[in-house]
């Protein structure tokens, strides 16, 4: 388990990533930033002693009965979006859980004295749910378009493939041989890889050159010996 410190950079490194590569906008970024900062001064705050002690098993009871909702709904959401690009942020799980958790102080408050802690988190319920839909709505966002980067990835490898072996087609139709046909496939798809960087496809298109050097002297040994 991480520490609340090790939570909080690692969100921290999180969201400068997903601000750097332009997931998320500024404002979102503030915002969930400072809602981090906030979920990791209140672990710093010590918890005043409540005059009402709640029992181990109503504390046990509590907790299965909020897990319990919380899995409902998260069922319900997956059985309303079963497609498969379909993804659900940890921010709208968490929100979730706080629904569930909330639901289950306020049916415990029928029944039983709630603690002073468990009554200010009732009385804070309205801010606390705000937040957290925020929160759930730019998870939504982030998780989407990463989503959607991931798809983008996976298209423009596919046609860089789809390239390669049209090169290679082509060099074929011109009379090259099929070790000359895939040598102009590596190349084109060299290019297409490293085309925005021209040092760094000097530099692989000369290693991968010196490669072919070595495979013809290695294939003209072989043939002189026969």
């Amino acid at each position: 388990l991480q520490t609340p410190l090790e939570k909080y950079t690692a969100r921290q490194e999180e969201l400068n990533k997903a601000l750097k590569d332009g997931k998320i906008l500024q404002a979102d970024y503030n915002t969930l930033m400072a809602a981090a900062k906030k979920d990791y001064e209140a672990t710093l705050k010590k918890p005043k002693q409540s005059g009402v002690k709640v029992s181990a098993g109503d504390r046990q009871e509590d907790s299965a009965h909020a897990a319990l909702l919380t899995l409902q709904a998260e069922l319900r959401t997956l059985e309303k979006h079963a497609g498969a690009n379909e993804k659900i942020s940890q921010q709208r799980r968490d929100l979730w859980k706080a629904e569930s958790q909330f639901a289950v102080l306020e049916e415990a408050a029928q029944r039983r004295q709630l603690s002073a802690q468990e009554k200010s988190l009732l009385a804070h319920k309205d801010e606390t749910m705000e937040y957290k839909r925020q929160l759930a709505a730019l998870g939504d966002k982030v998780t989407y378009q990463e989503r959607l980067n991931a798809l983008a990835q996976q298209a423009e490898k596919f046609a860089q493939q789809q390239r390669a072996k049209r090169a290679s087609i082509e060099a074929k139709s011109r009379g090259l041989t099929d070790r000359q046909a895939a040598r102009e496939a590596t190349e084109q798809r060299l290019k297409e890889q490293y085309g925005d960087n021209p040092l760094a496809l000097n530099n692989v298109m000369s290693e991968q050159k010196k490669t072919w050097a070595a495979e013809d002297q290695l294939r003209g040994s072989w043939m002189a010996g026969l």
